[in-house]
């Protein structure tokens, strides 16, 4: 498994930038999420913006961990139950049920079909080493 697999198989949210439908301006949003066969799935409240500015412009950027790809998104609702079980699989029954349980029916599924890795942000050590140079 890639190192790039790995940290999205591990790490338990990420941020997802996208280009706001109505200013064009650059949009980031921590999120959970579950990853399978390469491609991103989140569970998105109805009247959240994000998924709606990928909805318009489906080019997003994914950093977790250091790591930054670039990945083209769209709503895939008919894998809503399916989406379920990965989250429930990765963040347990009760965070899943506490987080979303109320409002399943009103959740927007968003597939991100991840693409190249765009870049590595310098750690925090790095930017401080960098700074006192």
């Amino acid at each position: 498994m890639a190192t790039s697999e790995i940290v999205l198989e591990e790490t338990p949210y990420l941020n997802l930038t996208t280009k706001g439908r109505t200013t064009g301006l650059s949009r980031s949003v921590e999120l959970w999420f579950a990853f399978e066969n390469g491609n991103l799935f989140f569970l998105a409240h109805e009247d959240s913006d994000w998924w709606k500015n990928v909805e318009k412009t489906p080019r997003v950027e994914v950093e977790v961990g250091e790591i930054i790809f670039e990945g083209n998104g769209g709503l895939a609702q008919e894998k809503l139950e399916h989406v379920f079980s990965l989250f429930r699989k990765k963040y347990g029954e009760d965070q899943v049920n506490r987080w979303y349980g109320g409002q399943r029916s009103n959740r927007k599924v968003v597939a991100v079909v991840l693409g190249k890795v765009l870049g590595k942000r310098p750690s925090e050590k790095m930017r401080l080493l960098e700074l006192a140079a």
